[in-house]
């Protein structure tokens, strides 16, 4: 049972990093839930199963799947609820969703690598965030404009 959700972890990890920021952008603009998207929250979900089935079998050095295979899922939840219903700052939930997801899968990825030093945890959250955040603030006013133009 380890051997088939390691496979499946890592295939489904690989999937996860190459359809982060295709997920995002294809949502972003076609303003609604497509199949990128979709497959992007299933492919995640894949991962976070699969981390949480190979935990047990080596606790000590596997314990942080745990919380962040559910922040992961949570993250890829929000981006999935704030793509199926547009409206005001939808964009921003897309972003932090998305986003917040690929940041912990990308976090996962530097953990288990480099597991021996503390700035695993922080560096890929720091940047990772620090980019979500500026994206979220800079589409606004393109965002704003846009809609207006569509009004008229």
């Amino acid at each position: 049972m380890r051997d088939l959700a390691l496979i499946l972890h890592v295939v489904a990890g690989v999937l996860a990093v190459l359809l982060g920021i295709p997920a995002i952008v294809v949502t972003l603009r076609r303003r609604r839930l497509n199949w990128v998207g979709e497959a992007y929250h299933w492919v995640i979900a894949l991962v976070c199963l699969s981390a949480l089935v190979m935990v047990p079998y080596d606790w000590k050095r596997l314990w942080f799947f745990w919380p962040v295979a559910l922040a992961t899922y949570l993250f890829v939840y929000l981006g999935q609820r704030s793509a199926e219903s547009p409206g005001g700052l939808w964009y921003r939930g897309v972003l932090r969703g998305y986003g917040g997801a690929w940041v912990a899968v990308w976090t996962a990825i530097v953990i288990t690598s480099v597991p021996d030093h503390p700035w695993t945890w922080v560096a890929p959250i720091v940047i990772g965030s620090a980019l979500i955040e500026w994206q979220c603030l800079r589409p606004a006013n393109r965002a704003l404009a846009e809609r207006t133009e569509e009004q008229l």
